[in-house]
């Protein structure tokens, strides 16, 4: 009975056994079924390495297990059994070496390390000494180490066949999903690259569309930052240029989220401060900051909110114009989309701001030459001179207001041959019709510069006009030719007053050369009558003198006065006709003999201590006589009138002045008031009785008359009680002689 009861108690201890290890074997196929599911369609990698870990436990028990991915030098664990101790997931967290002796042969054979013997303190895993087999499963993407797949045991063994086929087989499931989920991974990001550069297209499409025909600047900029941030998450725009010695913001889009970053963007930055924006402008290439570095531009306490950055310089026509900034809230990692979008935007910008300028540029010329071409037919149209011009082919291209007077009409598009005849040209003479070739705008047309052409307008049923024309052959600056341009000048009324001039001039120099003539003539038959009067006149004074009473002698004395006076006046007015009926060559003449040869004529009125001096006087082109009556008749003038109780001084200089010498002839006598400094100079004009100052006023105007004659001008300056000085011009001696 007992032997029975033991067989049953020994078989249900096998059932047991039995049906737990069906259990376990259903429970690793289970997750076996659901890891090959999972490779077939999971692109989690974590949630992968987690199903592994499931089945390599379900599989084998008393297995611990890890999922590792590397970091630089180490391999971090992401994944582990729920078997393993904190303290050695603390340490599988913190890492082990890439190049620990097991790793570093799987890493070099590329394949599953299967160890039987653990030894923790070489492999730098202190912490796993408990373990006493393990196996390392490493994962290669792209060709580079990527993760690991690791598992020990609690006691030290050799890995079974069953085992090491359990584990490759897994792990081989994993590496599958693995490269799958690396090229999902991939296909994703390409999937969002193709749809951001669709968006980018898109984009680009609006903005080059917005850029072919905007001109104003900021406002292509904003249409450029609010395509690239269609294209980005939340976040936003600025451009700034340098102004004044700060960064200036000076488009905006999107809100920046911080009132007060916004008053201190406002305000703007000082050149050397804000490295998102120096950096660029400096180096010329973009700034992409995946981490923005929060304090380098603004106090760090702003942008808290602020994750990822990028700063493009802005170039137009080959220079920095600004920097644009786009800045975003979340943390991003710019992609080589991103930075394409951003790069191909800020260059179009470039383009499109030089497109800009340059359209800006054309507009504002444009603009130049409508006023100038209003300005300038206002100009023709307010112009008494007759303008016409044509182009290289001959049409008539302006023909202004004046032109249309001149000629009756309009202008016509006619070729040049028939230009004469339709529009009535004669030659100067007014009646011989005007050949082709000698229309001054046909001439100049053909290269000729014309100067003072003259010509007649007579038009049908009007007056003629006589016309003076001169003009030339318009070149661009690369020398292709423009045309012609004539202006004609209406100078029959000239013309007309200029005959009418002559002929009256012609009338003055006959009348005054008869007057002077007359003059000579009367003057010289004047002669004998006078000398009779004051010969006869003197004898009855000798002969019969002691017979006139007092009254008889006064009537006598009275006679023979007037008789001086009038010879003398005769003399004078023979002196002033002889000027231009004794015209002698001028010649080199020696002023400064002519004046002493003058004062020691005039030596007896210097008796009574009067002082006639001379500075150095020039040699000047003359006619030798008149220089010394001009001399004798201003020197005299100069003793003549001097201040009572004075002794008379005059004094003779000459200063060169140009072509000619300025002479000077100064005394200390009364002088002459300023309303007479004219009068003085006409014949027979005095300023004193003769009672008071003898003299016939004729001296002044012969003056006058000989420094004309020689080209001169004749002055004076005065003050009276002071004193006179009279100033004349006569031509160097080197100048040329003058008739």
């Amino acid at each position: 009975m007992n032997s029975w009861a033991a067989e049953q108690a020994e078989l249900e201890a096998r059932v047991v056994a039995r049906t737990r290890e069906l259990e376990e074997r259903s429970a690793a196929l289970d997750a076996f079924v659901a890891f090959t599911e999972a490779v077939g369609t999971e692109t989690d990698v974590l949630v992968l390495a987690r199903q592994a870990i499931d089945v390599v436990r379900a599989a084998l028990s008393g297995v611990s297990v890890a999922y590792f991915e590397r970091s630089g030098p180490l391999w971090k664990a992401r994944a582990w059994s729920s078997d393993v101790t904190p303290e050695v997931i603390a340490s599988l967290l913190a890492g082990i070496p890439v190049d620990a002796p097991t790793s570093a042969e799987a890493l070099a054979t590329r394949a599953p390390v299967f160890v039987n013997g653990w030894n923790a303190a070489l492999e730098g895993a202190e912490t796993t000494q408990d373990y006493g087999a393990a196996v390392f499963f490493p994962y290669f993407l792209e060709d580079q180490p990527h993760s690991l797949l690791a598992a020990g045991t609690q006691q030290a063994h050799t890995w079974t066949d069953q085992e090491q086929a359990v584990i490759r087989a897994v792990g081989r499931g994993l590496g599958l999903a693995l490269e799958r989920a690396a090229q999902a991974s991939q296909l994703e990001r390409q999937n969002a690259e193709l749809d951001a550069r669709s968006r980018a297209l898109e984009g680009f499409a609006h903005l080059t569309r917005d850029l072919s025909i905007e001109t104003d600047p900021y406002t292509l900029i904003k249409r450029g930052q609010e395509v690239v941030m269609s294209l980005l998450p939340d976040g936003y725009a600025l451009y700034y240029e340098r102004a004044q010695g700060l960064w200036r913001n000076q488009v905006q889009t999107g809100q920046l989220g911080n009132d007060e970053l916004q008053a201190v963007i406002d305000a703007g930055f000082p050149y050397t401060v804000p490295q998102s924006l120096v950096i660029p402008w400096v180096t010329g290439q973009p700034l992409y900051q995946d981490q923005y570095a929060q304090g380098s531009d603004t106090p760090p306490e702003l942008v808290q909110h602020v994750s990822t950055a990028a700063s493009l310089p802005v170039y137009v026509n080959g220079s920095a114009t600004g920097i644009i900034c786009f800045v975003l809230f979340g943390q991003r990692t710019w992609t080589s989309t991103d930075r394409v979008v951003m790069e191909t935007v800020v260059h179009h910008l470039g383009l499109a701001l030089e497109r800009a300028g340059v359209v800006a540029q054309l507009e504002h010329r444009t603009e130049e030459l409508a006023r100038e071409r209003t300005f300038l037919r206002a100009v023709l149209g307010s112009l008494s001179e007759g303008i016409v011009a044509c182009d290289p082919e001959g049409r008539l291209t302006l023909f202004n207001d004046a032109t249309r007077t001149f000629h009756g009409m309009d202008a016509s598009p006619l070729p040049a041959e028939d230009w004469a005849e339709h529009y009535d040209l004669y030659e100067g003479d007014g009646v011989t019709p005007l050949l082709t070739q000698h229309v001054p705008l046909f001439r100049a047309l053909s290269g000729e510069r014309i100067q003072g052409a003259e010509m007649v307008i007579r038009p049908k049923g009007q007056a003629a006009r006589r016309i003076v024309a001169s003009g030339q052959a318009i070149f661009s600056e690369n020398g292709n030719p423009l045309g012609a341009v004539v202006a004609m000048h209406d100078v029959t009324q000239r013309k007309e007053a200029e005959e009418s001039v002559l002929r009256a001039n012609e009338e003055l120099r006959r009348s005054n050369a008869e007057l002077e003539q007359f003059a000579y003539i009367a003057s010289h038959d004047l002669q004998a009558p006078i000398r009779a009067v004051t010969s006869f006149a003197g004898m009855i004074a000798r002969r019969y003198g002691d017979v006139l009473d007092e009254r008889g002698q006064l009537y006598l004395r009275q006679i023979v006065d007037s008789g001086e006076h009038m010879k003398r006046l005769v003399d004078d007015l023979l002196t002033f006709s002889r000027i231009h009926t004794e015209q002698r060559q001028q010649t080199p003449v020696d002023s400064q003999g002519v004046f002493d040869e003058v004062t020691r004529r005039l030596q007896i009125e210097n008796e009574a201590g009067a002082e006639v001096r001379a500075e150095g006087l020039p040699t000047v082109r003359a006619d030798r006589q008149q220089l010394d009556q001009l001399l004798q008749n201003l020197i005299s003038n100069g003793l003549k009138y001097r201040r009572e109780g004075v002794v008379a001084q005059v004094r003779v200089s000459a200063e060169r002045d140009g072509p000619v010498w300025r002479f000077a002839v100064t005394d200390n006598g009364i002088g002459i008031e300023p309303q007479y400094f004219g009068r003085i100079f006409e014949i027979f004009q005095r300023l004193h009785s003769r009672e008071t100052y003898d003299g016939t006023g004729i001296g002044l105007a012969v003056c006058k008359k000989i420094v004309e004659r020689h080209g001169g001008q004749v002055w004076l300056e005065s003050v009276v009680g002071a004193g006179t000085t009279f100033f004349f011009t006569l031509p160097a001696a080197e100048i040329g002689p003058q008739l």
